[in-house]
């Protein structure tokens, strides 16, 4: 994902091709992209375009915005300008989340979007035709959750990206994650074609930090794991073993499980299973520990230390271990704030 800079040589030409002087006239149909599944979008017979004069150094963009009626999903084009060598995806979206311009709404136009969410663009990442759009928290705007709301949204969210022939397929996130803005519209993770919207739902344990938390049964295997020591002893231990999710995938993982989100801390821990695993120490593990006077840094220790310091504590903080032809040859305290 490469992060979005604000280009005001853009919002400067926006500005001049949207100024009092604009009006609006009647051009040739469109045709508009699919936003429900296995239909297609019904897009305003009529594409209302923005008086500009574009010159060699300018390019012509659409913003699809919603048009009064029935049909929830209803959207028209209209024609903006931006620089010729900025990316045109990126300043169609940019435009689109500012909002129509008072021409435009005179003109017939409508939408959530206004300078409440202008710099709500916060990401884009275009691979093989598959774009995915990442947004800051838009889930303040009334009413775009609901049935008629979130066709509209989406309407004039994905039309706006399927004029460029370059995309296929769209994944719109909030802070990254999928789940979030299609929980926010109330429906699951899910990507748009120019043919139907799919249904995509996530696998919150693959995004489990270090090697992840399902390795299935027996022996855990080579890699660093997250998870709980009990009854340790000088050769071996029993090991809860734990999901550490951060970032995006502590996010979806909480939207999963009911809890607070985005998670305070920017960390969740999912831990299900009473199951507990014997592991095996290595005669050189290295140790790495919060010491109770100072628990924010981590500080070597020898492992007999360790476990000699283990009934003192007033607070046993899960560990990371790092397994290695089949012993564990490091453990690393979790500082938790």
């Amino acid at each position: 994902m490469r992060p979005l800079a604000i280009i005001a040589v853009a919002l400067a030409l926006v500005i001049g091709a949207c100024g009092d002087d604009n009006g609006s006239e009647a051009t040739a149909p469109v045709t508009g992209p699919t936003t429900t599944n296995e239909t297609t979008t019904p897009v305003s017979t009529a594409t209302t375009v923005a008086e500009t004069t574009t010159t060699s150094t300018e390019q012509a963009v659409l913003v699809y915005f919603s048009v009064d009626g029935d049909d929830c999903a209803a959207v028209e084009a209209f024609e903006r300008s931006s620089p010729v060598d900025a990316d045109p995806i990126e300043v169609a979206l940019t435009l689109l989340l500012g909002g129509p311009t008072p021409e435009e709404e005179a003109a017939g136009a409508g939408s959530f979007f206004s300078s409440q969410t202008a710099d709500a663009l916060w990401a884009l990442d275009l691979n093989g035709g598959f774009l995915t759009a990442e947004f800051r928290d838009i889930r303040f705007l009334n009413n775009a959750s609901t049935s008629c709301g979130s066709q509209a949204l989406l309407s004039s969210l994905s039309s706006t990206v399927f004029q460029f022939d370059e995309v296929d397929r769209i994944r719109f996130t909030i802070f990254g994650s999928c789940s979030m803005f299609w929980n926010w519209l109330q429906a699951e993770c899910s990507e748009m074609t120019r043919e139907g919207t799919i249904p995509t739902p996530v696998d919150v344990n693959s995004l489990a930090s270090g090697s992840g938390c399902t390795p299935g049964p027996g022996d855990l295997p080579d890699g660093s794991w997250f998870g709980y020591v009990t009854e340790p002893t000088v050769d071996e231990f029993e090991f809860d073993l734990a999901c550490w999710f951060s970032g995006v995938g502590a996010i979806e993982a909480t939207l999963e499980d009911g809890e607070e989100s985005p998670p305070p801390n920017d960390y969740y821990i999912r831990n299900t299973s009473t199951d507990r695993r014997t592991v095996v120490v290595a005669d050189d593990v290295a140790v790495r520990w919060l010491p109770p006077a100072d628990i924010a840094n981590l500080a070597a220790i020898s492992y007999p230390d360790w476990l000699a310091m283990r009934p003192e504590r007033d607070w046993l903080p899960a560990v990371w271990l790092t397994i290695t032809e089949g012993e564990v040859v490091e453990i690393e305290e979790q500082y938790q704030p």
